[in-house]
């Protein structure tokens, strides 16, 4: 329990888990209108691998975070397209957008990278910036979808399209911006991780943290502030399997690896059945039908 309660586990915890938070954050603005995000793992990728070439060429971390978000937007405008104009199935176009963001910048980082090669450090921000900016962003999402017409729009999408379609919204619309919100914040998280903590790309360097910020909104039943605390829990364990994997002990390491994996499912597990899941969520919307 020491381990637990040391201040530097604390803020590391703190550091594991604003990436994972700002993920979530993204896919609780899309799935809030009704788009199924599995493709925010993929996201995630893009905006860590943009982030950090963005970094290494400017020599500033903040413009590697803005690089990780506009890629992660771009990206979220691809899955929007294929989801809400042309209504492909959410789950495997998510899937498949994942499988393929992961060979694309393993590719990539590869062609400017030899194999094997240690790639260069870029310049890291500290964690007060990237935590400011996290609450400013669960601020406004709390804003936006309690004091704001778009906001409460994107909600009525998310539960009754075609009720949302009657009173004159644009249901398509609303879900692209969504889309794209939700990518950009995914991106700004796999930005954050190697521009923040990390200062450093490697293949899967996110190592499935997208999955778990999709559990995440489930466990926080779509509500941004609960979704953050989620994340925070995960960065905890993640911090405090750090430590254990450094004590003197005779249990395998990969038990301490999966730690942060297994809370986070039984946590989903045990909140699950009392989170209200969006209505037409995962259902493409065809107007008339």
């Amino acid at each position: 329990m020491d381990v637990i309660f040391k201040l530097a586990t604390l803020e590391a915890a703190i550091r594991l888990g604003v990436p994972v938070a700002l993920a979530a954050l993204g896919a609780l603005v899309s799935e809030r209108t009704g788009v199924l995000n599995l493709g925010l793992e993929g996201m995630m990728l893009s905006g860590a691998l943009g982030g950090y070439a963005a970094n290494e060429a400017t020599g500033s971390a903040w413009l590697g975070v803005l690089a990780g978000t506009l890629i992660g937007a771009g990206c979220g405008a691809i899955l929007a397209l294929l989801v809400v104009t042309a209504r492909a199935n959410q789950v495997v176009t998510g899937i498949a957008f994942t499988l393929l963001a992961l060979s694309a910048t393993t590719y990539l980082f590869q062609l400017r990278y030899s194999i094997g090669g240690i790639p260069p450090r870029v310049n890291r921000l500290d964690m007060t910036p990237l935590v400011l900016l996290t609450l400013a962003c669960v601020a406004a999402l709390w804003f936006l979808f309690n004091r704001t017409t778009l906001g409460l729009a994107m909600g009525a999408v998310g539960e009754a399209p075609e009720a949302a379609d009657a009173l004159g919204y644009k249901v398509e619309r609303l879900r692209w911006i969504a889309t794209m919100i939700g990518g950009g914040l995914a991106g700004l998280g796999g930005a954050a991780l190697v521009c923040g903590p990390l200062g450093l790309f490697i293949e899967n360097v996110t190592a499935g943290r997208g999955w778990v910020a999709l559990a995440l909104v489930v466990f926080a039943g779509w509500k941004p502030g609960a979704a953050v605390a989620g994340a925070i829990l995960f960065g905890l364990c993640d911090a405090v399997q750090l430590r254990l994997q450094g004590t003197a002990t005779d249990v395998p390491y990969e038990a301490f690896l999966a730690l942060p994996y297994v809370v986070t499912l039984v946590a989903l597990v045990l909140r699950a059945r009392a989170s209200r899941t969006p209505a037409a969520l995962g259902v493409p919307y065809v107007r008339g039908m």
